[in-house]
């Protein structure tokens, strides 16, 4: 009979960005509402960077003379989405509309210009849970301040997508907005309510529809460093939820083309604000590849005879390089992997780990789809090995691994972060070390 070791079993979940301190917010109607919002450049929207106060820059200068470097201050307002400044987006609780507080905005854009923005009135993820009157009474309520601003009819606009939502959409000049709220039937419970403002030319010149596999080659670059990567992958910030699941799966599926966002794609998989468990994670693959029209494959699952052969192989090494071994046997004691990654010597184990034959299918894997301009979906446990920068240090995580570097034997890879996270590199024997699963999402057609 088998001791079972009482560890915390970690979900797959993100510390991210810091949401503003309650202040004066700044208004967003003169943005949304403007008559002329789609003609504008998204670079004149963004807001400008906060210059920082004199005796700030005296305090970081006098920390970097002793080595200690302060992280950059994350602007305040609407900021590049990433790097490729395709969109804009702001933290909850940076701006009001209509004198009413709002959660995340989103901008996005096609050559510099916006096409269409989404503000969150209010998601489980940021706002906790709320009541089925509270919904009722807060989705009336904006109903009512937008009937009063944009003074034309209303359309009911129910659908069953991905979810199901429940709304109205207003047509005034070249804009559309879409008031819409979603309730989990299964269990009544709340999910968001959200608006959205798109460009009704946009919509007309440029149809959402979802791409056919054989399409997305042409995304696959070089790079002058060695690399070939998967590019034009949208960015999606989770903000500080534990979303890097539900985030991750929306960038892949606006990357195929799919009209979809992290928030549905949290009902979906039963989300919560501190993340998706490993089991919720798979059920929502299934889940998703229905609705979206896209099927999962899974290449790498770290389970329990894979801890067995680690441990038993990792000893063996650990003893030959006569350092530490790891003295609980599994045969005996239910033994948390998170708890073996911990202890074990991280020279040895990477040594141990790149002598397997499945670190050769990991590589083969990533140039396999990388080459089809196919990003893969990999669940890994931050902290094993050091990475500069990641506002996470340890614990459950997924990201994106976009490329590979065969000279090198790099991976580059992308995480939900927002701007500087679009992409990054490490060795691929330390990302084997640190992989739970690998999964691809690929159309149907």
């Amino acid at each position: 009979m088998k001791i079972a070791i009482p560890l915390i079993v970690g979900l797959l979940t993100l510390s991210g960005h810091a949401a503003p301190k309650e202040k004066d917010r700044a208004s967003l109607d003169g943005i949304v509402f403007d008559e002329a919002l789609w003609t504008k450049n998204l670079e004149d929207l963004k807001s400008p960077d906060p210059e920082e106060e004199e005796g700030d820059a005296e305090l970081r200068k006098q920390l970097k003379e002793k080595g200690i470097t302060l992280g950059k201050k994350r602007p305040e307002g609407l900021t590049w989405l990433s790097g490729a400044k395709n969109g804009l987006r702001a933290d909850p609780n940076s701006y009001e509309l209509l004198g009413e507080k709002v959660g995340e905005v989103v901008i996005r854009g096609t050559d510099g210009k916006p096409t269409d923005a989404t503000v969150s009135v209010y998601n489980r993820g940021d706002d906790g849970e709320i009541g089925l009157s509270d919904y009722t009474q807060r989705l009336d309520e904006w109903k009512r301040l937008l009937d009063d601003k944009l003074e034309v009819r209303s359309e009911v606009r129910n659908s069953r997508g991905a979810v199901a939502l429940q709304g109205w959409m207003w047509r005034k000049g070249d804009t559309a907005v879409l008031l819409e709220g979603s309730v989990s039937k299964s269990d009544d419970r709340v999910e968001f309510i959200r608006l959205r403002f798109a460009s009704i030319s946009a919509a007309k010149n440029e149809p959402r529809r979802m791409a056919r596999r054989g399409t997305f080659a042409e995304n696959v670059k070089k790079d002058d460093k060695g690399f070939t990567y998967v590019s034009g992958i949208p960015m999606v910030d989770q903000g500080q939820k534990g979303y890097c699941v539900v985030a991750t799966i929306e960038r892949v599926a606006r990357y195929f083309g799919a009209d979809i966002d992290q928030h549905e794609m949290a009902q979906i998989a039963d989300t919560d604000d501190s993340g998706t468990s490993g089991d919720d994670m798979e059920k929502a693959f299934q889940k998703v590849t229905g609705k979206i029209h896209l099927r999962t494959l899974k290449h790498i699952d770290y389970d329990d005879r894979q801890l067995e052969k680690d441990i038993r192989g990792y000893n063996r090494a650990a003893k030959a390089a006569k350092v530490r071994t790891f003295d609980l046997d599994p045969d005996e004691y239910y033994i948390n992997p998170r708890h073996f990654w911990s202890v074990a010597n991280k020279e040895t184990f990477r040594e141990m780990k790149r002598s397997q034959g499945g670190y050769d299918h990991f590589n083969r894997k990533i140039k396999e789809y990388v080459d089809q301009g196919i990003p893969l979906c990999w669940t890994l446990y931050l902290g094993m090995f050091k990475e500069e920068g990641l506002p996470q240090t340890y614990g459950g995580h997924m990201r994106l691994i976009i490329g590979y570097n065969p000279k090198t034997e790099m991976i580059m890879y992308t995480d939900s972060w927002g701007e500087g996270h679009e992409k990054k590199t490490m060795r691929a024997d330390e990302a084997y070390c640190m992989t739970m699963a690998l999964y691809s999402m690929v159309p149907n057609r």
